[in-house]
């Protein structure tokens, strides 16, 4: 039995970029440096992971305030938010931001189910494949009459509203067996103000929708399949990225075997393992 699991990321890869699956998955290589704005998105993540476990530990309103302070005060000496690049500080402004954000939403009544929850469910199975997607909603709630469902956590530069019809969250709502969701954006804009740019957006799917992802998900993981099987990667000849190009556009651009492996070596590192959900 051949056995493939994906997650939302490496998913996407593919669908974007033979090549760049290849590179990414298969061949675990990796910049040495992490972009900026990733970083510092990793950084608001960490806090709010530890605020939402306190919601979901029903912290007293006291207790909760008591812990914001200690997180608003780590955040003096995380170095998530220096940009080294530009020789930018920001963590007084996303210690700004953060502290809007515990006060805009500390008396919402979503009960945390789970918070950061992984999770592996089998897509598809017969006698010959095991084809399975993992995940991690930052959040899932309950949000009422609704029922349960996925929150994303999204930082933002600037105001630019995701597509909804994507991987992540209709993989997300296929997982948690949910037909609704949100998208908690913290923009993190220094002009604007914190009711202007903490913002969220809900999200719905029909069980045909949900279905027919699936569907599709299904018929991409076979393509997945015998390109691993036959070691053959089709190139796209799209090397746009949402920050910059793609991080791979010097590999594809080499001239000959051994200038992308001496590239591979001077600009890249290789990972030990491949990165997963959870």
């Amino acid at each position: 039995m051949i056995c493939i699991e994906e997650n939302s990321h490496s998913l996407s890869d593919f669908q974007t970029c033979e090549y760049r699956y290849r590179y990414s998955v298969i061949d675990l290589l990796s910049t040495p440096d992490e972009k900026y704005p990733f970083q510092r998105g990793s950084g608001v993540a960490k806090y709010l992971f530890y605020w939402y476990t306190a919601r979901q530990k029903r912290y007293t309103w006291d207790k909760l305030k008591r812990l914001e302070w200690k997180l608003l005060t780590r955040m003096t000496k995380d170095k998530a938010f220096i940009n080294n690049e530009k020789q930018e500080d920001d963590t007084l402004h996303i210690m700004s931001r953060m502290k809007g954000y515990f006060e805009k939403y500390r008396t919402e009544s979503y009960r945390v189910i789970g918070v950061e929850k992984g999770f592996t469910e089998v897509l598809y199975e017969n006698k010959n494949v095991l084809f399975t997607y993992s995940g991690r909603p930052d959040l899932v709630v309950d949000f009422g009459e609704q029922g349960i469902g996925p929150i994303d956590h999204k930082t933002e530069s600037r105001r630019s509203d995701l597509t909804l019809f994507q991987n992540q969250f209709l993989g997300y709502c296929w997982a948690t067996k949910s037909r609704f969701g949100m998208i908690n954006y913290v923009g993190l804009q220094k002009d604007s103000k914190d009711n202007e740019v903490l913002r969220r957006v809900f999200f719905s799917f029909t069980d045909e929708q949900i279905e027919k992802w699936r569907e599709d998900t299904i018929r991409w993981y076979y393509r997945i399949m015998y390109s691993r099987i036959n070691k053959n990667y089709l190139r796209s000849w799209r090397c746009d990225g949402k920050y910059s190009v793609c991080p791979y556009y010097s590999l594809c651009t080499s001239s000959s075997q051994n200038e992308e492996k001496m590239r591979v070596n001077r600009d890249y590192v290789k990972l030990e393992e491949r990165y997963r959900s959870w």
